[in-house]
């Protein structure tokens, strides 16, 4: 890694400030290892100030929890700045305080039918964003509100620029550049360290094991993009937090029961027929895995690994986590 040219001194003296979004997960802590142990590493990435951000989505795993911790104690040993947004700071939206408060909230819950990442944006990237607005406002002066502040930032010091741990395989969570708002086009330059570097997820637990640190995934509990050997690691070790998953879609499919049997059209609109020539009647009410409720998955994932031992679920876990198209 450390042989390639990614790491020829910059002709000019680089961003004033460089913001790590920490997501507390293996490739996040990967880089923060980096930049901390590497001086050629933070010189290219992060040569200026360096502020290293958690947003809590009131929703992580206990591990996750504990790792914030130990991450914020080893960036004050390293003089690096750290935050860990909490919905009491103020940053998080009224409808977004947590993940499992919106859903109870609007009786609803996030669906792998819609592909949908909107609790990334509202706990994730929104809360950060608002974060360093009222950063740059104590230490730089700049206005608050509507993105100015970061605009202003832009404008006086150069683009902010902001490190995402997404490793290389995973390129498809790199959302296009011209997807996002004129705004971040105009004062936020991303950048993907492991993607230049060829770091894929098996490199970061080697790098990090190589550091005697053993890091979990990150990813919410709830998460309608978990995968069905994750459903059984909760229901064997956290089936509190699965089962109150559950009653949540409950609630929600409950709500819009009169969407279960729906007639089908296409894109114009026009009415789908069956073979017998009768409107064709679907299910538009979905839940989590969309028409298999959490129940249903429950009961499949407890026959489907009956077979694997806890150790086996665990590492699995640790191993894999999961993705989506987010930043």
């Amino acid at each position: 890694m450390h042989d390639l040219d990614l790491f020829t001194p910059s002709t000019d003296t680089g961003p004033e400030l460089t913001v790590l979004s920490h997501g507390m997960g293996q490739d996040s802590a990967t880089l923060l290892e980096m930049l901390i142990d590497d001086p050629r590493f933070r010189a290219k990435y992060a040569p200026g100030q360096l502020l290293v951000l958690f947003a809590n989505t009131g929703d992580e795993l206990p591990e996750t929890y504990e790792h914030a911790q130990w991450t914020r104690q080893r960036c004050e040993d390293a003089d690096i700045r750290f935050a860990q947004i909490d919905p009491e700071m103020g940053f998080h939206s009224e409808s977004w305080q947590t993940l499992r408060d919106h859903y109870r909230l609007h009786r609803t819950c996030g669906s792998a039918a819609f592909r949908s990442s909107a609790c990334t944006d509202q706990l994730k990237i929104q809360p950060i964003y608002r974060y360093i607005e009222s950063y740059l406002a104590s230490q730089y002066n700049v206005q608050i509100g509507q993105k100015r502040g970061l605009k202003q930032f832009a404008a006086e010091y150069g683009k902010l620029r902001v490190i995402l741990g997404i490793a290389a395989g995973e390129e498809k969570r790199v959302a296009k550049g011209n997807h996002d708002p004129a705004w971040m086009r105009m004062a936020i330059e991303k950048v993907y360290p492991l993607i230049d570097l060829g770091m894929d997820r098996a490199a970061c637990q080697s790098y990090l094991h190589s550091k005697g640190l053993r890091v979990w995934p990150s990813n919410c509990l709830a998460c309608h993009f978990a995968a069905s050997a994750e459903i059984e690691f909760m229901r064997r070790f956290y089936p509190e937090q699965l089962y109150d998953w559950a009653n949540i879609e409950a609630e929600k499919l409950d709500r819009f029961r009169d969407r279960e049997h729906v007639i089908a059209t296409d894109k114009e609109g026009n009415i789908k027929y069956d073979r017998q020539g009768s409107p064709k009647i679907v299910n538009k009410n979905f839940g989590v895995f969309g028409v298999t409720t959490l129940f249903q998955k429950i009961e499949q994932v407890a026959i489907e690994y009956q077979e694997w031992s806890d150790e086996r679920i665990r590492e699995y876990r640790y191993s894999h986590g999961h993705c989506t198209s987010s930043y």
